[in-house]
């Protein structure tokens, strides 16, 4: 695996914005790199499948759609000597080579009806199959090592929108490549195919048709490749950016709305409309430019392939039928050699995804992995309680030391309450702790991860019954298809009991059962989902159980009534807390000050120095 300051080298290079939604009405940077530049980016994301355990499922699509390609070519070819038949039977009225050239042209047909469809079904299941693993790699490497997680603790490499690249990036780069890639390998064939035709009839046509193209697709390329690409970037990323904020006023609805804060809201996503559609307009500009030239250009070369041959034609050297045969080539090998011309604005938009992919797929792999090097050190292998040992804390960007060469060790049966004023570091150490924080130096030593338990101040409500939230994160899930686990098994009569020792007795009846589905963030209040973040964890019974502020919106003899069962339940956990009240149910203070060295100390010591 690269390391990760080989992988922002990469990042840095890339000439692609890799930062936080913007603000409405920002410019923003975009590629510098040409059409032609990014071939390799694209071969780096889309040879993942054909390398991966199924590539034989996707080798033998393109296998298949290869021979495919062939055999329609060589039907176009036949077709072409059967047309150049047909037109000279009719203007030397020949009956029975007319007839004879009709029947060569419904044999071709018997056979080419089913091939294209089958042809068209496989293409079909190759975009379709690649997306699901290309997909499925990414969500793969998201979810790894809590990557969705350090994505955003990366200052040098934030990136945006992370859920529309993989749900609408993806899509779009498969279907855009098979497309292109399909498409190109039939005109290459084509051109082959039609070019010995050419050739057999004057070896000038060719040299002609392949200068002319040649020189048409180099200047449309130059002239509106890069400028298509660039924009089709600006747009995607604008796109995410206007889908961002819509989805943070979904998710934040109450505090808006208690902030009276839509208009602000509402300035700030019609801001990022109008830039959307000030993009696509000039954007709109660009493609009327690219029409109009590729309109000229087009229709320049129809008259080409009669004025080429109508010498030899008026002195009688070439018969009728084969005007039409060049005619016919002559257009297949030019649309062809255009290809790339008549498909830029589909390969610009390719150019755009594929960069935003890449660098999507460079960050994950430099976080789907447990880091390397110069970092904190974790190692789930006590049985019970925690140690610290000279542990340095840094700042993601490595800006400032939160804490510096701590030392601490808390036996089983030993609780810690981390106090502080806000800011000073407090979260990050339980994040250093947990593995999610690696920023800085030294060695943590705690049980294994499924002995560890954390409560943060805000619990995630995930989809599903009222059942799943109080089992989260383990009981059964499906995906689906079907496929699920088992997990945390435990009867309603228990879950009952429980939901009344952490203070909400009557909860089942009052939303409707332990199998309703509701929007349990915005149904039950932050204090209720506190409460229920607080019985999982009573249910899962960790060996070391974290609390960041997990009863600050509690009232003070609920809170107390938590910590015992807590005692009771979890008899090593760590705590942080503001409220005076917390120091009677710890043997232990942590307290961070104004320097980097918080001072550890027994809550005996610390109620002596400081209540």
């Amino acid at each position: 695996m690269p390391s990760k300051n080989v992988e922002l080298e990469h990042l840095k290079s890339a000439d692609v914005v890799v930062d936080r939604p913007t603000r409405a009405g920002q410019e923003l940077p975009m590629p510098k790199r040409s059409l032609w530049q990014l071939f390799p980016r694209w071969h780096r994301v889309a040879k993942r499948w054909f390398v991966s355990e199924e590539r034989w499922m996707a080798c033998g699509f393109v296998g298949f759609l290869v021979a495919a390609s062939l055999g329609t070519t060589w039907m176009y070819v036949h077709i072409s000597y059967v047309q150049r038949n047909l037109e000279t039977a009719l203007a030397e009225k020949e009956q029975d080579s007319f007839y004879k050239a009709i029947m060569s042209f419904v044999v071709i047909i018997i056979i080419a009806a089913p091939l294209f469809v089958v042809t068209e079904y496989v293409e079909a299941r190759l975009t379709l199959e690649w997306r699901r693993w290309l997909t499925r790699d990414l969500m793969g490497m998201y979810f790894a090592n809590s990557a969705y997680f350090r994505l955003h603790q990366t200052p040098e490499a934030e990136l945006d929108n992370p859920d529309q690249r993989i749900c609408e990036d993806v899509p779009a780069f498969v279907d855009a490549s098979t497309v292109l890639c399909m498409g190109l390998l039939r005109k290459v064939f084509n051109i082959v195919g039609f070019a010995g035709v050419l050739w057999s009839i004057s070896p000038k046509l060719v040299f002609i048709l392949l200068t002319y193209c040649t020189v048409g697709t180099w200047l449309t390329a130059t002239a509106f490749g890069k400028r298509l690409m660039q924009l089709d970037f600006r747009l995607l990323q604008k796109a995410g950016d206007l889908r961002f904020s819509l989805l943070r006023t979904r998710e934040n609805a109450e505090s808006i709305a208690f902030y009276h804060g839509e208009k602000r809201e509402s300035a700030q996503a019609t801001g990022r409309l109008d830039g959307l559609i000030v993009t696509s307009r000039l954007k709109l500009l660009w493609r009327a430019g690219l029409a109009l030239w590729s309109n000229c250009y087009t229709y320049a070369t129809i008259l080409m392939p009669y004025l080429l041959t109508a010498p030899a034609y008026f002195q009688g050297d070439l018969q009728f039928g084969v005007i039409t045969q060049v005619g016919f080539a002559f257009r297949r090998i030019e649309t062809a050699l255009n290809y790339l011309v008549d498909k830029l604005p589909a390969i610009s938009g390719l150019a755009a995804e594929t960069e935003r992919l890449d660098v999507l797929f460079t960050l994950l792999q430099m976080h789907s992995h447990p880091p390397k090097g110069d970092v904190i050190q974790r190692s789930p292998d006590m049985d019970a309680g925690m140690l610290l040992q000279r542990l340095t804390v840094l700042t993601p960007g490595h800006e400032r030391a939160l804490c510096q060469m701590l030392d601490v060790q808390l036996l089983e049966g030993q609780s810690l309450l981390i106090v502080g004023p806000s800011g000073c570091g407090k979260s990050s150490l339980l994040r250093a702790i947990s593995g999610l924080w690696t920023s800085g130096s030294g060695r943590v030593h705690t049980p294994s991860d499924s002995n560890c338990f954390f409560l943060p101040q805000k619990p995630f409500m995930p989809l599903g019954s009222l059942r799943d939230q109080l089992l989260f994160p383990s009981g059964d899930w499906t995906t689906p298809l079907g496929r699920g686990r088992k997990g945390l098994m435990v009867g309603d009569h228990e879950l009952e009991k429980l939901l009344d020792a952490v203070c909400l007795p009557g909860l089942m009846d009052r939303l409707g059962g332990l199998d309703v589905e509701l929007e349990f963030a915005h149904v039950l209040s932050q204090g209720e989902q506190q409460r229920v973040a607080f019985l999982r964890l009573l249910l899962h019974q960790p060996k070391l159980a974290f609390l960041d502020e997990a009863t600050g919106a509690l009232d003070t003899p609920t809170e107390s009534a938590l910590y015992r069962l807590l005692q009771q339940q979890c008899h090593t956990y760590i705590s942080i807390g503001h409220r005076k009240e917390l120091i009677a149910y710890h043997t232990h203070v942590l307290m961070f000050n104004k320097s980097a060295t918080p001072e550890f100390m027994t809550a005996a010591d610390y109620q002596q120095r400081h209540m």
